[in-house]
């Protein structure tokens, strides 16, 4: 946990104000979740929060319900984690005016704190709603998908660490080798991406649930 101030207003962890060094090789580190396996505990959100030090009323990472469709007795309900898509063209990115917002050649995008100060420009220019102004800090925030962990040496983000339903998946999607990339290959007919008519091309991946995708 980071140190707190007078004011009990959390201090953005030391690795926000740093830039991840980037990894060897041309590499897509990205989530991939499998929608059928989601049983959504929310285990994902609050591992999320301890292991950033989260503020209460900043998300980084949201469960969302979705459904009951159908009429009774046949109804489908399903759950939809969302967080940062790690964009390969993110938009938040381009409209930063000091850079803040940058991608890091392992295809993350992280924030520096040292220079960011709140405009908000990134906020209203990402489609996915999953930038958060924190009302403390008075700088905006989002999944880094544990960017300060050791993850070329095999450690995993919290979020995938905590899921009870096994749905999350996390590696270079680039490497076929990589547990996300075969899982994938083998699932391919129920993979998607959000809303990927923006042109920013997310790298997170969904796999369709079996039933209630008719919500999708």
């Amino acid at each position: 946990m980071s140190k707190k101030t007078k004011a009990a207003v959390a201090e953005a962890p030391e690795y926000w104000r740093q830039k991840v060094t980037p990894h060897k090789g041309k590499k897509q580190y990205t989530l991939l979740i499998d929608l059928d396996k989601c049983i959504g505990c929310k285990a994902c959100q609050l591992a999320c929060k301890v292991e950033n030090d989260v503020d209460l009323g900043v998300f980084w990472n949201r469960m969302n319900s979705m459904g009951p469709e159908g009429t009774f007795p046949n109804l489908d309900y399903f759950y939809f984690p969302k967080q940062c898509q790690h964009c390969e063209e993110p938009l938040c990115v381009t409209v930063c005016p000091t850079k803040a917002t940058y991608k890091t050649d392992d295809g993350i995008v992280l924030v520096d704190k040292d220079l960011c100060f709140g405009c908000q420009y990134c906020i209203w220019a990402c489609p996915y709603g999953v930038r958060t102004k924190n009302p403390n800090t008075g700088m905006v925030e989002k999944c880094v998908l544990c960017a300060h962990r050791d993850l070329e040496g095999g450690e995993m983000p919290a979020c995938v660490v905590s899921c009870e339903g096994n749905c999350r998946y996390f590696g270079d999607i680039n490497d076929p080798t990589s547990e996300i990339s075969q899982y994938y290959a083998a699932h391919a007919d129920r993979a998607f991406r959000v809303h990927e008519q923006f042109g920013t091309k997310p790298s997170v991946i969904y796999l369709k649930p079996r039933k209630g995708a008719g919500k999708l």
